[in-house]
Parts: structure tokens; C-alpha cells; sequence
């Protein structure tokens, strides 16, 4: 079949935009660093601002962590959470082990097994394996930086 002009100029157009843009060596290290700086944050118990230096804040960021109940969107809903939930807690180590990084243009994703251990105020010791899946997206001053974590339950 063939395609009037416009029509596959248009086609072919729409392939130049949407082909992946060649991964950085750059972006894939500035990726995995954007990960190790959220699970770092993560032993931060405070009002929530350690949160601000690894999530974009904006609107569109989503969190379902291992005692949401929802689906957590937006900056200032995000950092209210850390606010309530960082005052059970005395303290809270997670890593990211099994670690699988995927980066494409100015996205990149993770998936991994999260492991570690929190310790609430009462005297609980709570172990940590669920499994991740992060989100980052590249911002124009070129750092990278999450926009979504959703967690569920590890295996056994």
C-alpha cells in the first residue's frame, strides 16, 4: 500500500521522535546514583525534607510504600507522608539488591528486591523485602530525579 506524501513524511517524522535517544554511560551512573540517594534519604527520619532532595516536586510523582493504603501523588502530598510516617519510626535502613537499571532518553526505571530492616518506636523490628519498582525521570538541568517508587511484598 502506498502512503500520499504528507501521510509518510508525517510516518516517518513520528519515528525520528520517538526513537531512543542513545544511553549515556553519564546518565546511567547519574540514574544509579539518583537510587542510592533515595534509599539513603530513607534512614532520614525527619520532616520529610530529605525526601525533596531525591523526588521531583511536582504533581505528577506517585508513591505506594509498604503501609500506604492509597496511591500517594504529588509533592506536597508526598512529603506530608514522610512528615507523619517518619515519627513512627526509630529508625529505617532499606538497600536495593537484584538491582535491574533501564535507561531511554530522559526516563530511566529500576526494579529490585529492597531489603533491610525498620525499627518502629514501640520496639518492633519490622524486616524489609518487597519488591521495587522506581521511576526517574532526567530534569533540565540534568539531574536525575524520582518521580515514582511502588513497592508490594517480596517472596518468602
Amino acid at each position: 500500500m502506498k502512503l500520499p506524501h504528507k501521510t509518510a513524511a508525517s510516518l516517518a517524522m513520528l519515528l525520528l521522535v520517538f526513537q531512543a535517544a542513545p544511553v549515556r554511560a553519564d546518565d546511567m551512573a547519574d540514574a544509579k546514583a539518583a537510587s542510592d540517594a533515595f534509599y539513603a534519604s530513607l534512614s532520614a527520619l525527619d520532616d520529610g525534607t530529605a525526601m525533596s532532595g531525591v523526588f521531583a516536586q511536582t504533581p505528577y510523582i506517585t508513591f505506594v510504600g509498604p503501609m500506604t493504603k492509597d496511591i500517594i501523588a504529588g509533592w506536597p502530598a508526598l512529603k506530608g507522608y514522610f512528615a507523619k510516617a517518619n515519627t513512627m519510626f526509630k529508625k529505617r535502613e532499606a538497600r536495593l539488591e537484584n538491582r535491574s537499571l533501564h535507561v531511554s532518553g530522559t526516563v530511566a526505571w529500576e526494579v529490585g528486591l529492597e531489603v533491610g530492616e525498620f525499627e518502629t518506636k514501640d520496639g518492633r523490628t519490622l524486616p524489609v523485602n518487597w519488591v521495587a519498582t522506581n521511576i526517574y525521570e532526567k530534569q533540565a538541568d540534568g539531574k536525575w530525579l524520582m518521580v515514582s517508587h511502588h513497592v508490594q511484598p517480596g517472596a518468602k
